[in-house]
């Protein structure tokens, strides 16, 4: 955390954030935890206010003995870091469907306002099932907790938190209803992975690199390889799973954002309308699948013991057809990565935790020496946040014998003190007023359009769905599927 941090957030207007679904796992383990230690770190606006709205009967202090006794981030907090959290915090407990409910909501931002004649800008997170978008939205308009004030012009914004939506039907339903309420700069939604460093840094290599920008073609780069690899399982969100799948749970947010700002062209400047303009090039150019296409193009799988967990849940085994893994290959009809594969694969009760992007440069033409290796550019996300470069050297001693070497760049060993988290750093762009993290509502539907051409697809349920064990690296038949391609999945 850098000085220059803190002076930019002590000269923020005075800011009251609403946080819906203040009870909720998101805000235990995300949410309270970032603004805590951004408090800690004096990253909050100087004039700062914190409302949680949750159904529970708590009071301030209450509230945040439950989140620290729920959270799996925040274990202790000194008795004097506490008191000063305290201080931003009010907790009301109110049900989302009653507007009645929010006339003392209302009073309370009200109330802010008065003893020294302040105007606060109005935040509202969503962290709450998309089903309660409507009803929190209408509250809030209904309650007046929208209005602006005579002291100057109220800054109101929302976040909204993923999934935004479960196909592209209900997604446009929801940018319109959105809409009717409020200006696109006005909302916010999110996508945390894109608050990761890695992922900022990927704009920084591809531009302010000369090295990389004129290679970043289909002339220099054999294929993309995006893998998200989780150790754990469905867990307490299995309810959610059986709803909606691997495919729809990350490739419609993570991977494909990740994805749009790799294959994009150089904004004209930084601003978010720009960069937002060449993802959403990227994003509509994905190809979309036919049934031919689908069914050479994914694998599916699940693993061993999802459908037990899935019959003991509150939802049911269902037809237990729910994907806990995937792997894909698409296109982007675009200029520049015209003929080039970009591999996917996502997947639950892995044998590791890894969230990487690799592009790998094609081969020599003609290489003077036995055992060239093409060069492989890798972003580590997680766990351990770095970027890679593999090139080949020469092994010491008589003759030429080559070596494949890591040139690694990693930020913990580079930089001395914290690295914020993703929602810290998400969290204080929504009070900045700064969207270029955030996703606007046409990338939202080109993302669906192209999840929809696959889980919408005739074919997509006959699709033969592969047990794999628990640990493993997935199911061995994505593993075949890839070699058909002469590739291996890459892990740095």
């Amino acid at each position: 955390m850098s000085k220059d941090d803190t002076h930019l957030t002590q000269s923020l207007p005075p800011t009251i954030l609403t946080i819906f679904g203040a009870t909720g796992d998101l805000s235990a383990d995300y949410l309270i935890p970032a603004l805590l230690h951004m408090d800690e770190h004096k990253l909050l606006p100087k004039t700062f206010k914190l409302v949680c709205v949750g159904r529970r009967e708590l009071t301030a202090k209450s509230y945040l003995d439950f989140i620290l006794k729920k959270s799996h981030v925040v274990k202790k907090l000194s008795p004097s870091k506490k008191a000063r959290f305290l201080k931003h915090l009010t907790y009301y407990a109110g049900d989302f469907e009653h507007v009645e409910h929010f006339t003392e909501l209302a009073k309370i931002l009200a109330d802010a306002d008065k003893p020294k004649h302040v105007c606060y800008n109005r935040l509202f997170y969503f962290a709450t099932s998309p089903q309660q978008f409507a009803a929190i939205t209408k509250i809030l308009k209904s309650a007046g907790l929208l209005t602006a004030c005579a002291a100057h012009e109220r800054k109101t914004r929302i976040l909204v938190e993923k999934p935004f939506g479960f196909n592209l039907k209900s997604a446009q339903s929801l940018n319109q209803l959105l809409l009717r309420y409020f200006t696109e700069d006005q909302i916010y939604r999110i996508d945390h992975y894109v608050g990761k460093e890695t992922i900022q840094n990927l704009m920084v290599v591809r531009f302010a690199n000369s090295l990389f920008e004129p290679l970043w073609n289909n002339r220099f780069i054999d294929h993309i390889e995006i893998s998200v690899l989780e150790k754990d399982g469905a867990g307490g969100r299995i309810n959610f799973y059986n709803q909606t799948g691997a495919i729809k749970d990350f490739l419609q947010n993570h991977i494909v954002q990740m994805l749009a700002l790799i294959a994009m062209e150089e904004p004209y400047n930084l601003t978010a309308e720009f960069i937002r303009n060449e993802k959403l090039k990227v994003l509509q150019a994905l190809e979309p699948f036919t049934t031919e296409k689908l069914s050479s193009r994914l694998i599916k799988g699940q693993y061993r013991g999802y459908k037990n967990e899935a019959a003991s849940s509150a939802a049911g085994a269902g037809e237990n057809g729910t994907e806990t893994f995937f792997a894909l290959k698409t296109y982007i009809n675009l200029p520049r990565w015209s003929g080039v594969p970009v591999y996917l694969r996502t997947g639950k009760r892995l044998n590791k935790k890894l969230t990487e992007i690799s592009i790998h440069f094609r081969e020599p033409v003609r290489c003077l020496f036995e055992g060239c290796a093409a060069n492989v550019l890798t972003f580590q996300i997680q766990p351990d946040e770095s970027v890679h470069l593999q090139i080949n050297n020469k092994i010491p001693g008589f003759g030429v014998r080559l070596h494949h070497g890591d040139l690694e760049f990693g930020y913990n060993r580079a930089f001395s003190g914290e690295i914020p988290g993703a929602y810290e750093r998400l969290l204080l762009d929504f009070m900045e007023g700064d969207q270029r993290l955030f996703i606007r509502s046409d990338e939202i539907e080109a993302s669906w359009r192209f999840v929809d051409s696959i889980t919408e697809n005739p074919t997509f349920r006959s699709l033969p769905l592969y047990e794999y064990r628990p640990g493993s690296s997935g199911p061995k038949e994505a593993d075949e599927w890839m070699r058909k391609d002469a590739k291996d999945w890459w892990t740095n």
